[in-house]
């Protein structure tokens, strides 16, 4: 399956599994050892995405990106993924970034009072999920702050949660980080029942 292919599949399953609404979330891959990556586009219903639609950001060692803007636009928290996939730590891995937004994590780390995602390890030792990191906090969606954040805080991890918005993971194996975001949205429904 091609790349572009792949990440169509990742949107729509994420919807189809409510990871994300119709309208939010992205993803993007970095061939191993090439000066690009694909992106999910923005205004773009996730659930009726195609191939074509999905967008080729080049990148030079100085950090510069650029695309063609003819086929759209990549998701307005492109850096988020930028950030991540350009670090050389990367560049010799197939690598995928996945935003995700699913519910009982966004509940299980508040609103008013924020609660740690990796917390969750505590109440259930067993769970097996990838390393999790601090979250990140509350950034305006697109923003340098949330990009520099979700960087900073995901960079040696594999997944983070972000404040009133979702979580962000890397890897180079997309079926693990759909099954980490889906067996911490397990754990965490159960754990959310005991709260009520």
């Amino acid at each position: 399956m091609n790349a572009e292919k792949n990440l169509v599949n990742l949107m729509k399953y994420m919807f189809s599994k409510r990871l994300i609404s119709a309208r939010d979330g992205n993803v993007s891959f970095k061939p191993k050892n090439k000066d690009y990556f694909l992106i999910s586009p923005t205004s773009v219903r996730k659930n009726d995405l195609h191939q074509n639609q999905i967008l080729k950001v080049h990148f030079d060692h100085a950090g510069n990106l650029s695309y063609d803007d003819k086929k759209g636009k990549p998701s307005r928290e492109l850096h988020m993924h930028s950030f991540l996939l350009t670090n050389t730590k990367f560049f010799d891995k197939d690598t995928f970034v996945i935003h995700a937004h699913p519910p009982n994590v966004i509940s299980y780390m508040g609103f008013d009072k924020t609660r740690e995602l990796n917390k969750i390890k505590e109440c259930f030792p067993e769970i097996n999920v990838g390393n999790i990191g601090k979250n990140v906090k509350y950034h305006d969606a697109g923003s340098m702050d949330l990009a520099k954040n979700c960087y900073d805080n995901l960079l040696n991890k594999d997944l983070v949660g972000l404040e009133r918005h979702g979580t962000l993971s890397i890897d180079s194996d997309s079926d693990k980080i759909i099954e980490d975001i889906e067996t911490l949205e397990y754990y965490i429904g159960s754990y959310l029942k005991t709260e009520n």
